[in-house]
């Protein structure tokens, strides 16, 4: 299996201060709550896993070969909780709270919080962490190796069946060193220069990211975000500034900065995230770069998200994201999930869409709530499947031809906080949902009237690694 997102690294890079005291191989735990508030979130949080899911000992017993390993340097707005009483919290206030919720050390919290200008510097010394980390897993059984090329990948998949192929990137744009209250205060073509040279340090590591997301989850200076947080994290956090604003100037420098190939090597963009205004100008900008390039084509990327199944961008943004918009049906309807406007632009340009493990993200609330419920783990199973299988179709729907099917794969988000699906809550989980999604094609012949001649394994396999793997080939060079 080939993960387009996940983060084997974001628990182990934070589990102390000031040094790591954890390795990608382990499987951090974080259910401990030694205050009656922390019991209340502990259980109004339980639908985020409170220990690893993808460390690499997880991949490896999924089968998971090759993963795009996200660094993210924790954004402040994470960090600043809403006022809650200090006597609910305890002692150490709210870091107790975000570790639970996290799995990061609270001494690592507590730090983060009090450093307002560190994104670059955090972004430099986790790629560090796991650059450093390469090689031999602890038993000496298996090892994880960072590939820079389509060659690479290939002959660590073909020659060296006991390592982990990671491929570099990176969420949030932030990264750069933009976002913070210092940043604000510096003039534009100042900051330009700045985020110039902070890109080109990184395109000159050794090993340089294939992705970065432009926006993440708060204002970032460069693009408006869609709303992405609920349920408890939306009700102690505050994104509301820039949501759903449109690219700055600044944030147009960064794209062209990025996808240059005049200051190294080029990094494509990944617009989850991004908010529509945001998308709707960058989709502009690539569709007119590919017709005047045809033999250069920028690739749309959304490496971890779902279907909304509105038919345009327009009509996704028309009611607020709240519950109440994504209460029904089959979806989730916010716009933060691309529409089919989005999924033709995608095909278009021999782009990727990655499904998630975020089940929030993957059907209504009334639907998830129905399948959560179910007892029969066999019946949930099936279920789940299904949600799966809805957005996988109507990503082949919306594109109305057979190589509707060659731009879906799956980007997990494991351990990035989500609201796993439950039967497949780590990725040692992956030939389950492998077997299942397979399964549930031959039992109700699914849609078959789109498999277009393809039998049950091989869409998933095409969904499971072979779109990503043509997909490096062409541009991971």
């Amino acid at each position: 299996m080939v993960d387009l997102h996940c983060h084997p690294n974001l628990k182990s890079f934070h589990s102390g201060h000031p040094d790591p005291t954890c390795d990608l191989w382990q499987c951090i735990d974080h259910s401990e709550a030694k205050t009656g508030f922390l019991r209340m979130i502990r259980q109004n949080s339980k639908m985020v896993l409170k220990h690893s899911q993808c460390n690499m000992y997880a991949l490896h017993e999924g089968a998971v070969r090759v993963i795009n390993l996200s660094l993210y340097p924790m954004e402040h707005g994470f960090l600043r909780v809403r006022d809650v009483p200090s006597f609910m919290l305890g002692k150490n206030n709210s870091e107790q709270m975000i570790s639970l919720i996290t799995g990061m050390d609270s001494k690592r919290i507590k730090y983060l919080r009090n450093t307002d200008d560190r994104y670059f510097d955090d972004l430099q010394k986790e790629y560090e962490y796991v650059a450093k980390g390469q090689g031999r897993s602890p038993d000496g059984k298996l090892a994880y190796k960072i590939v820079n090329n389509y060659a690479e990948l290939k002959h660590v998949v073909e020659k060296e069946p006991d390592t982990i192929a990671i491929i570099m990137n990176i969420e949030g744009a932030h990264a750069f060193g933009c976002g913070v209250q210092a940043t604000e205060k510096i003039p534009l073509e100042e900051l330009k220069t700045l985020m110039s040279a902070n890109i080109r340090t990184v395109k000159n590591w050794e090993h340089p990211p294939l992705t970065v997301n432009l926006a993440h989850h708060f204002w970032n200076q460069l693009s408006g975000h869609a709303t992405s947080l609920k349920g408890v994290l939306n009700g102690l956090i505050n994104q509301s500034k820039g949501l759903d604003k449109g690219l700055t100037e600044l944030g147009r420098h960064v794209c062209r900065e990025l996808l240059s190939r005049e200051n190294g090597k080029r990094i494509y963009i990944d617009t989850k995230h991004m908010s529509v205004a945001a998308r709707m100008e960058y989709y502009g900008f690539i569709r007119n770069y590919n017709y005047l390039n045809p033999n250069d084509k920028i690739p749309v990327i959304c490496s971890h998200g779902g279907v909304n199944g509105y038919k345009d961008l327009s009509t996704s943004l028309k009611q607020k994201d709240t519950l109440k918009k994504s209460a029904k049906g089959n979806f989730h309807k916010w716009s933060i999930n691309v529409c089919n406007e989005e999924i033709r632009i995608i095909h278009e340009s021999e782009g990727l869409i990655g499904i998630m493990m975020d089940k929030g993200n993957l059907g209504s609330v009334e639907l998830i709530k129905r399948v959560s419920a179910i007892t029969d783990p066999a019946k949930q199973r099936e279920e789940f499947a299904r949600v799966i299988l809805n957005n996988i179709f109507q990503v082949v729907k919306a594109v109305e031809a057979k190589s509707g099917w060659d731009i879906v794969s799956i980007g997990t988000d494991y351990d990035g906080t989500i609201t796993h699906v439950d039967p497949y809550d780590t990725s040692a989980k992956m030939p389950l949902l492998r077997e299942d999604l397979v399964a549930y094609l031959y039992r109700h012949n699914f849609h078959k009237e789109l498999w277009y001649g393809y039998t049950p394994e091989q869409l998933i396999d095409k969904v499971f690694s072979g779109n990503a793997m043509r997909f490096y080939e062409k541009y991971f060079v």
